[in-house]
Parts: structure tokens; C-alpha cells; sequence
């Protein structure tokens, strides 16, 4: 004859279904704690900034409060020569959601070793190295086309062998066009040996872009299509559809207005944002959502 379960039966079952319910909560929450950035939250996304410069030296704590508080919670801290990627890693490996990018700018080549292509190589074995860059073509100096485009095809390959994306710095000059150039480059390299990348401050024209974008790059907006020289980045960021974009400081360079001419920093990609909306008569929301989400796919940073 079958009896009725007592309380305490009634209460172990209850308890195991608490704990049950309770493990299965905790095993959900760890997975979310697992994933990225990213995959977590919707803020915006500053896809190249330099916080670990000496300009942030005196406040750098207060300038990443700022950030957050702006909404930015996430960026890319890039190098510009061995010391300073090594400084950008540092950084990266003591802030959440920011990710370093190692390189050398091409007015910095000189003197560019097998020493310090060691260091290069081993600075992109740490895990939170996300990029190669900043490098790439600058002509503003004067600098010189064959000495540029060998350095900047060594880091490509050194990219193919990380498998990392890349952070192109092109300026040009009063007599050649580093947007051509770039584009000659990459063509001759094919299919197979074209690296992932984004064009930093792009600040060439439309056709250029669209180009850059045909070859499956991203292009960086920056402060200046704020300015009211902006010129043709206004027309770049209206017709290149905003897949293709992502919102850059340049920091601590080229601030954007209403703060043109003071030190730029990370908070300020509110401002880019904003601008590009407007300008694409888009949803801010949208711009962050899409800009973000694009950074997150050329950097890698999924779950």
C-alpha cells in the first residue's frame, strides 16, 4: 500500500528543486561572465586611441573614468613604435575592455631591427593584442615610398602569420597619393595574402573608399568630419554605408568639436558618433549599435 509523502519529503523535494534551479542560474551567469565584451552589452567603441601616451600621464585614471561614463567602454590601444606598443599592451592588460594593436608609425621606421622585430613578435603573442598597427604609408615628412611599402609588406606578412587584422596609417603628400599606393599594394597581393584591416582618420576621397571597401576594409571616422572643413569625409560617411564604418579619437590628436584644438581622449567618440548619425539622418543608437559591432568583428572579440 503506497503512503503519502511526509513534510520532510515534501521539503527535501522542494530543496533539491531550489538548488536545482539555483545551479542551473549560476551555470548561465558564468557563461555570460565568459563571454566578451562585446557579446555583453551595446556601448561604444573607440577604435583607436593612444591613453597610454605621456599627454595622459598626470590623469589617465580620470580620463578612463570619463570614457565610461561617456558610454565608451571599450577601445583599442595602439602603438606607434616598439616602446609605445609595448606601453599600449600594458595598458590593455590592466583595463577591462581595452585591447591593444602593436606596430610601428612609418615616421618611425628608422632603425627598425631584427632586435625589434623580435619584440614585435613576441608583444603580439599577448593574449589582449588585437591588431597590427599602426603602420602603413606617410608622405606629409616627406618620407620615402620604398623604404615605407617594404616595412609595411613585412607587417602584412607578419599579420598573415598571427593571423591578426591590421591599422593602416595613410597620409599623403604634395606630390604622391598614399591612398594609391596602398590600394596598388594591396591589389598585388590577391586574395589569399590581403589582410583583414581598417583605414585609420580616413582622408582620402569617395572613390578611394569605396575601393578600400570593395578590398574588404573598414574605414576609421574620426573628430575631423565634425570640422566644418571637413570636405569630403562628410560625403565619405554619408554614402559608405555604416557596415563599413568605425568611429575613432585619435586620441589624444584631433579633437572634435566643440573641444577643436584641446587634448582629445576616448569619451569624445560620443561626438564622432553623433556627427556620422546626423549626417546619415540615423538613430544615434543605431551608429553605436553598428559601429560597435563592426570593431567587434574586424578585432575578434567574440565569445
Amino acid at each position: 500500500m503506497k503512503t503519502r509523502p511526509g513534510l520532510g519529503e515534501k521539503l527535501a523535494s522542494v530543496m533539491l528543486i531550489i538548488v536545482w534551479a539555483v545551479d542551473n542560474m549560476v551555470g548561465a551567469l558564468n557563461n555570460v561572465a565568459k563571454k566578451s565584451y562585446c557579446n555583453r552589452f551595446y556601448y561604444m567603441f573607440d577604435s583607436h586611441a593612444h591613453v597610454a601616451f605621456e599627454q595622459f600621464d598626470n590623469d589617465r585614471r580620470r580620463v578612463v573614468k570619463r570614457a565610461y561614463e561617456a558610454g565608451v567602454n571599450s577601445w583599442i590601444e595602439v602603438g606607434s613604435d616598439v616602446n609605445n606598443s609595448r606601453r599600449a599592451v600594458g595598458l590593455a592588460n590592466k583595463i577591462e575592455g581595452v585591447y591593444a594593436a602593436v606596430g610601428v608609425h612609418p615616421d618611425n621606421i628608422t632603425g627598425l631591427n631584427s632586435g625589434k622585430w623580435t619584440e614585435i613578435r613576441v608583444l603580439l603573442e599577448e593574449d589582449k593584442v588585437k591588431a597590427v598597427g599602426e603602420v602603413g604609408l606617410d608622405y606629409y615628412r616627406g618620407g620615402s615610398f620604398e623604404e615605407q611599402a617594404s616595412v609595411l609588406s613585412d607587417f602584412i606578412k607578419v599579420a598573415n602569420d598571427f593571423n591578426l587584422p591590421m591599422i593602416f596609417h595613410v597620409r599623403s603628400g604634395e606630390d604622391r597619393d598614399a591612398h594609391e599606393d596602398l590600394l596598388s599594394l594591396l591589389n598585388s597581393l590577391g586574395g589569399r595574402g590581403t589582410p583583414r584591416g581598417v583605414i585609420h582618420m580616413f582622408g582620402g576621397s569617395l572613390e578611394q573608399a569605396k575601393k578600400y571597401v570593395d578590398s574588404g576594409m573598414y574605414l576609421g571616422i574620426s573628430g575631423i568630419v565634425t570640422f566644418k572643413n571637413a570636405g569630403s569625409l562628410v560625403e565619405v560617411a554619408r554614402e559608405i554605408p555604416l557596415e563599413n564604418i568605425l568611429v575613432e579619437t585619435d586620441c589624444p590628436y584631433v579633437a572634435p568639436e566643440p573641444h577643436r584644438g584641446e587634448r582629445n581622449e576616448p569619451a569624445y567618440v560620443k561626438l564622432v558618433v553623433e556627427k556620422v548619425a546626423e549626417i546619415k539622418g540615423s538613430d544615434v543608437a543605431v551608429v553605436e549599435r553598428v559601429t560597435e559591432k563592426n570593431a567587434c568583428d574586424l578585432f575578434n572579440l567574440e565569445a
